[in-house]
């Protein structure tokens, strides 16, 4: 896996930052993202698709061309915005880190240096836990382990390959975490609870996170009808060895636990953030070769982009090259946290507003991003076929 690390380049107006492919960096780079220029008056997009060929995607999210012989009509989203994500039985380790934890609290009275690495963190009316470093508590081989499992899902999964520094949490009775943002750390935070849920002695615990809907609540605003809690947010049981991913954009807490004093029987997990996105490659094709190529299809992209409604978000697509001929015979959406930014007016050519603009925005930026990437051309590699992760990042 080879990183290709960021040059000085261009923002679109649209606000979405281009981390430029340019040079063979060491693996998981981090890579500084650029600022976004000032806005500009955008003319209205193309919201229909006349062509013979449509973009459809596939249950993992891989994108190819089609015959259609249809009708031209509305483009439809490539990708599904998914503000939650949750991921059973994520690592093999998890059993290690939990017994780890364990033998040094089975025993109240044994007195170790573990024992006075955690901090009890206290903010009236918003945080209440206790917490340590995960790198300062695991042994270094287990908690290496644990940071490459993370890193390898980040790469898969969300086009992003650094993470923050670990915590370790445990809540015991009156421990809580009230509502807030944190999305300055990154655009994916992660919890991965080695709480034993089932056998838990406690209420409350639930990781809560406000629906999107909640966020634009007039928008779907129904007379007579009332809301409850899980109308208003989602609640996430931390189950053992479940890692949970959200949006950090998102305001989220953790329910207050009840019960339990006994750090043994309490809610435990790890939690950190995923990082700046950084373009990467995979396979037989060097970063140095693939830079040029990987430009001039760029450049288009974030020309058009410029002229589309503003979306704020991380959008990170996976490209596959043919060796054979160098061309782009797949493209996988990733990870999609892209929301349109409130207060645009989005019309059709003839200036009347679209029956469902948020859908039309979102849709309009994917096939922006397919159509260009599925344009471009690589040189061809006799070593195979070569994987590009490119994220891109609106603000």
């Amino acid at each position: 896996m080879r990183g290709l690390a960021s040059h000085s380049g261009s923002a679109g107006r649209s606000g979405c930052h281009r981390p430029c492919a340019a040079t063979h960096a060491a693996a998981r780079p981090r890579c500084p993202l650029l600022a976004a220029a000032a806005g500009q008056q955008r003319r209205g997009p193309c919201w229909q698709r006349a062509g013979q060929l449509r973009a459809v995607v596939d249950e993992q999210g891989t994108v190819e061309q089609q015959d259609d012989d249809d009708e031209a009509g509305p483009l439809q989203q490539l990708s599904e915005a998914r503000h939650v994500i949750v991921e059973p039985g994520f690592t093999e380790a998890a059993e290690q880190l939990r017994g780890v934890f364990d033998s040094r609290f089975e025993d109240p009275r044994k007195t170790t240096r573990e024992r006075f690495l955690w901090d009890y963190w206290f903010v009236e009316n918003q945080y209440c836990l206790v917490r340590t470093q995960a790198a300062a508590y695991f042994p270094k081989a287990l908690y290496k382990r644990l940071e490459s499992d993370l890193l390898a899902y980040g790469e898969r999964v969300l086009g992003c390959r650094s993470i923050s520094p670990i915590w370790m949490s445990y809540y015991v009775d009156g421990c809580a975490q009230e509502l807030h943002c944190d999305s300055f750390h990154g655009p994916f935070a992660f919890v991965l609870s080695l709480t034993r849920w089932e056998e838990r002695a406690f209420t409350g615990g639930e990781t809560m996170i406000l629906n999107p809907g909640t966020l634009n609540f007039w928008s779907g605003f129904v007379p007579g009808k009332g809301l409850e809690l899980t109308d208003i947010v989602t609640l996430v049981e931390p189950r053992f060895n479940q890692l949970t991913l959200f949006d950090p954009r998102l305001p989220h807490g953790v329910r207050p636990v009840r019960g339990t004093r006994d750090p043994m029987k309490s809610r435990l997990v790890l939690h950190g953030w995923f990082t700046e996105p950084s373009p990467f490659i995979e396979g037989a094709l060097e970063p140095e070769a693939a830079v040029e190529s990987l430009n001039a299809a760029l450049d288009p992209i974030f020309e058009e982009l410029e002229l589309l409604p503003a979306v704020l978000g991380t959008l990170a697509v996976r490209l596959q090259i043919s060796g054979a001929d160098g061309l782009v015979s797949h493209i996988g959406f990733l990870a999609d946290t892209l929301v349109v930014r409130p207060g645009q007016p989005i019309t059709d050519d003839n200036g009347d507003p679209l029956p469902d603009p948020d859908s039309a925005a979102r849709a309009a930026v994917h096939h922006a991003i397919y159509d260009g990437l599925t344009a471009a051309q690589f040189p061809p590699c006799e070593g195979g076929d070569t994987f590009v992760t490119y994220p891109f990042v609106f603000e």
